[in-house]
């Protein structure tokens, strides 16, 4: 959907409650939301992977939940013996996903308005305002964003996700990254759960053009193979086993 049309629309939507008729999420209530709406009739690449991954009675994590959709389908699938705690420092976004989870009745979910980083801080995050699930805190792409009309620029709190596991949240058994390119500092930021617990991994890739984001890739990919992971390429269904074969977009999965 066109960024014109989204903002004419997102007035009239942005309060009304309904049931999600297709998608991961379908025939579970939202409220309000043009920015993440599936295709009719099918699944996506991505949403035909995740909907194949048995998370029954576990952990994950959903790091940048944006108004969460995802959050919604992982807290259906986990069932009442699982958790979810899903990350999103953008305060509008935490607030929807807060209802979001409120509408469904899910119990076993924890949203917290924090990002994912290395380690403890404050960072600034810029998005624009009718697109609030681009948001970034990578200089490049905020260098973009902030040529578009109607740009919010706000100071979040960030930590990392060693850290905030001890302080009591449940380690993951497995970890959603959609961090518009700050994928290898959660990754960092996690070196000690990933050591000790071996979560799965499903990583988006983000950069500011396409070269940019090969370079963000192979970097990832270099934490991952240093880690002991074999990365796969989710639309190509690919192991990537060596820099030649790194993709510049798309997502990864890694089994722990």
């Amino acid at each position: 959907m066109k960024r014109a049309v989204i903002a004419t629309l997102q007035p009239f939507v942005a309060d009304r409650v309904y049931v999600v008729r297709h998608g991961l999420a379908k025939g579970l209530k939202r409220r309000g939301g043009l920015g993440f709406v599936p295709q009719v009739g099918r699944l996506s690449l991505e949403e035909t992977f995740l909907e194949g991954l048995d998370l029954a009675g576990q952990t994950v994590y959903d790091i940048g939940g944006y108004e969460g959709v995802f959050t919604l389908f992982f807290a259906r699938r986990v069932g009442p013996s699982g958790r979810v705690v899903t990350f999103e420092p953008n305060p509008r976004n935490y607030e929807r996903i807060v209802e979001n989870v409120r509408l469904n009745g899910f119990s076993t979910v924890d949203v917290r308005q924090v990002g994912v980083g290395v380690e403890p801080g404050v960072a600034t995050l810029v998005f624009p305002s009718d697109e609030t699930a681009r948001g970034s805190m990578v200089t490049d792409i905020q260098q973009q964003i902030l040529q578009e009309r109607d740009v919010q620029t706000i100071d979040v709190l960030i930590d990392s996700l060693d850290h905030q596991i001890a302080l009591g949240v449940p380690e993951p058994d497995f970890v959603k990254i959609d961090v518009e390119g700050l994928e290898l500092d959660v990754l960092r930021g996690m070196i000690d759960v990933i050591a000790r617990r071996r979560p799965a991994l499903y990583i988006e890739l983000h950069g500011a053009d396409l070269q940019r984001k090969l370079e963000n890739a192979t970097r990832v990919m270099e934490f991952l193979w240093s880690a002991g992971y074999s990365p796969r390429h989710v639309e190509s269904n690919k192991e990537i086993d060596r820099p030649a074969a790194v993709p510049p977009r798309g997502h990864i999965y890694c089994r722990g």
